[in-house]
This record gives C-alpha cells, structure tokens and sequence, in this order.
C-alpha cells in the first residue's frame, strides 16, 4: 500500500506539473521559509503551507502575496523564491506608540455588518484538520467543498437552540486525504465537540469586547507599524483570572475595517480540572493553550473572509498513571467567494461533528501542497481508508 500510494502521488505531480508551479514564500533577509502567506490570483485564494510552498497555476499573470510582519508584494512574473521583507526585524527596536485597540474593537463589532459581506455568500473552500498526541502526528483529514453563511454572523440564539444550519453550512464534495491512528491513551470525553462560534469573527470580536470590559481587566495596545493605509497593533487583555489574551491585527484605516486578527490565549495558569468520561472514571484535564487567525479581502464594497485558523496546544489529560497532551489544528481556506442564496446547501453535514468517518476518501488529491510532516503521515505505516 505504502509503494502504490507513493506512486500515485507522484504519477499525480507529473500529470500536474504542466499547469501548476511550485514556489516558495521566504524571508527577504534570513531565507526562512513563511507558512500561511496568502497569495491572490484573480478570484483564487492559495496559502503556502508550514514549509512556505504553494502550487499557482501557470498562466496567471498577476498575483498578490502578503502576511502579517511583512511588506506585501505585486508580481507578475513567477519566480522559484517569492522573497517578502519584512516591516521590521526586532519589536524591541520598534519605536512604539500607545493605541486605543479598545476602541478598535468596539468600533468594528458595531459597524460589522457593513464592513463585512452579510448577505447570503458562498464560498469553495478546503478545510484542513489534524490532531497530535505527545508530538507525534495521529489523524489527518483534508476536504474540498462549500461554505454557506446566511449574513457572515455568528447567531448566538440559533446556535443555543441547535440551528447552526439557519446561519452556516458545509458541503463536502471530496474527502481528499484521510488518515487516522489510535491515541496511545484514549479518553473517551463525554459530550465533547468543536465549538462552531469559532468560526465566526464576529464571535470572537465580542468576546474582546466582554473581556477588556470585566473587573480589574487591563488591555493595552501598541502600535508597531503604519502607512498610508494600514496600522499593525500588537494588543493584550489580561483579567482578573490572570487569563492573558495577546495578538495583532491589521486596520484598515480608510475602511476602519481589521483585515488581520490573531489571538492567543494563555491558560496555563489555570489548575486542571476533573471531569468524568463516558465510563463515570474521573481524568484530569489541563486547558488548551491556543491561537485563532482571521484573513480577509476586500470584494466590492465589503470585506470576505479567506482563512479561518483555529490552533489548540498543551491540552493534558491524566487517568490512573497515564498521561499525555495533545494539539489539534482546524482551518478553513476560502478559495472564492460567490453570492448564495436563502436556501443553502443542498447537501449539507453537521458542522460540530466527524462528519468524514463515513466518508469515502477519492482517489483525486487535487492541487494541495502537503508539508513535509502530513506527506510523511500519509505514507507512514498502514493507509487508513
């Protein structure tokens, strides 16, 4: 199994090799490779993976790559290295200026609807996700589909009721790659499932916004770097419970509108908790560190998302002698976007579930770019199917 996959993936790259090309995005001054770098192509949405390559079509004539830190590049002309500079090189040096990101936040989650697309919009998407128990890769599982949202919002009062599918939908067309191998130590966890606010920047606007409002709060915002057009504002809020929230974002400040958002929670202060699996034994849980990024562009008028990223770490669990700790990492590329209508999806799957185990994986794997990691993963050991 292990030498016909190997073959299939590279008789794939060969049939491939005449209408995409393979570049990598790096560091203008130390040659580092950069993950997560977004590349506009007409309509088309790519990001480099955790090596920085990304594979473009080969007739485009105009692309557009840019990443938070760094200055973003024009180019009609593909190169085998796309170099970006950075905008600066050690914060330390950065002359840094005080900003009211309070006032940011809260600016943009009241005018939200008319600085982000908020009718009914489709979008081709492929949505990544993978886990990891003690550094060691355990499940893969890439899908290409489609993405509906009703107005672009989180509805809080649907979601309490479970009518996720009034607001948001997902369609899988095909289950490109799925691999998955058993946890050495498995909880089975009572109840648990992804939360579907996460998904929604507007969820995570107003959880700022509650956060810098409670007791004792502190937030603080620095800004880093600014042009004609954009301010780049590391920010933190720390509270009461000596939770720390730190990140930056991207303002635009001609459409007052945060084209960038990164968050990044500390919870490790917080004492484990107990819980009780599904068998009434008793584990110990220590909360998940993490980190959520949100991208978007403008189309038209109005800004569309292009990645939603959603990273958990340093999640331990405990039961009798056995330990481990765990990461998991969930993404969504939106690689168009489409006016929908009122009516959705017409085949649609629960969202907040492991809607891919009963799906069968296609013999297709499309034009992804796997890292060096995942391609070992998949060609490791047994194929699971």
């Amino acid at each position: 199994m292990k030498q016909l996959l190997l073959f299939f993936v590279f008789s794939f790259s060969l049939v491939n090799s005449q209408t995409i090309k393979k570049i990598k995005i790096a560091d203008a001054e130390t040659g580092k490779a950069i993950p997560n770098a977004r590349i506009i192509l007409a309509n088309q949405i790519f990001y480099s993976n955790d090596d920085g390559f990304v594979s473009l079509p080969k007739d485009e004539k105009q692309f557009d790559v840019s990443i938070a830190g760094y200055e973003s590049l024009k180019s009609a002309k593909y190169q085998s290295t796309i170099k970006l500079k950075p905008l600066y090189n050690d914060i330390e040096e950065v002359k840094i200026v005080s900003i009211d990101v309070k006032k940011i936040f809260k600016e943009v989650l009241t005018n939200y609807s008319e600085i982000y697309y908020n009718k009914p919009a489709v979008y081709d998407i492929t949505y990544s996700q993978k886990s990891f128990e003690n550094e060691k890769m355990k499940s893969l599982m890439i899908a290409d589909g489609k993405y509906w949202v009703r107005d672009g919002k989180f509805n809080g009062k649907e979601a309490f009721n479970g009518k996720h599918a009034n607001f948001v939908q997902l369609q899988i067309d095909t289950l490109r790659y799925f691999k998955t191998e058993p946890n050495d130590f498995n909880i089975k966890v009572k109840g648990a499932h992804d939360g579907v606010g996460n998904f929604f920047f507007n969820y995570e606007l107003q959880r700022m916004n509650s956060l810098s409002k409670k007791r004792n709060a502190i937030t603080t915002g620095r800004l880093v770097y600014e042009d004609e057009l954009e301010q780049h504002v590391f920010y933190q809020i720390k509270t009461d419970a000596d939770l720390t929230y730190n990140g930056t974002i991207i303002f635009n400040k001609k459409d007052r509108a945060i084209t960038n958002f990164e968050m990044v929670f500390n919870q490790s202060s917080f004492k484990p908790k107990i819980h009780k699996d599904e068998n009434g034994k008793e584990y110990e849980r220590q909360s998940p560190n993490g980190k959520f990024v949100f991208d978007f562009y403008k189309v038209g008028e109005q800004y569309v998302p292009s990645k939603v990223s959603i990273k958990y770490d340093s999640s331990k669990f405990t039961q009798d002698e056995n330990v481990f700790e765990f990461r998991s990492a969930r993404e969504i590329v939106f690689k168009n976007f489409k006016e929908g209508s009122e009516t959705g999806l017409q085949r649609s799957v629960e969202i907040d579930t492991a809607f891919w185990r009963d799906m069968k994986v296609s013999a297709d794997k499309g034009e992804l770019n796997l890292s060096k990691e995942e391609l070992k993963f998949i060609n490791d050991g047994n194929d699971e199917k």
